[in-house]
């Protein structure tokens, strides 16, 4: 087993796979952010609540940390590094540097709510039609379940807010899912 990671990692098989994940996250992050013309007239952009810009921050700096780590490792070698443990280094700097940047665009990106349907930050968009329906969590913020389920996301979704947004996002959503 190890003779296989040996040779893949020889071969760049793990930038090659960190290349692979970067392009996910960034499809991802463009189905996160796109507005379609087809959503409708936009109604209200939805605040995100400062707690999660706090968790943003908090592991952005943490990615930071682990980022400048690997390349102290890599810059310093020792003579019991093998040579392949360079490239392994390397997929995991662009690896963890490609989750950072769509984990701070998609938290930065607001939930936009339009007449056809909702843009959620963290799941993309949804038409009213696909929402069965919407409970409100005791912490704020609101779970929406979904008719059918989506591949690889699941039937619910949240949408969290501001707190001074919160009677203008109820009346929103009684209009268009109730």
């Amino acid at each position: 087993m190890n003779e296989i990671i040996n040779q893949l990692a020889h071969g760049g098989a793990f930038i090659l796979a960190a290349i692979g994940f970067l392009i996910f996250f960034l499809t991802q992050i463009w189905k996160a952010v796109h507005v379609d013309k087809s959503y409708g007239e936009k109604l209200i952009t939805v605040k995100q609540p400062r707690n999660e810009w706090l968790t943003l921050i908090f592991i952005l700096a943490v990615g930071i940390v682990v980022i400048i780590r690997l390349f102290t490792e890599k810059n310093t070698p020792t003579a019991n590094m093998p040579e392949s443990y360079y490239s392994v280094l390397t997929g995991a700097v662009i690896l963890i540097a490609g989750l950072l940047f769509f984990l701070a665009v998609r938290t930065i990106s607001p939930t936009k709510i339009f007449t056809n349907g909702i843009l959620v930050h963290d799941y993309g968009y949804v038409p009213w039609s696909d929402i069965r329906s919407v409970d409100r969590l005791p912490k704020g913020g609101f779970k929406a379940y979904l008719i059918k389920p989506r591949q690889f996301k699941g039937n619910t979704f949240l949408i969290r807010y501001d707190s001074s947004q919160e009677e203008q996002l109820i009346g929103v959503i009684q209009k268009y899912i109730c």
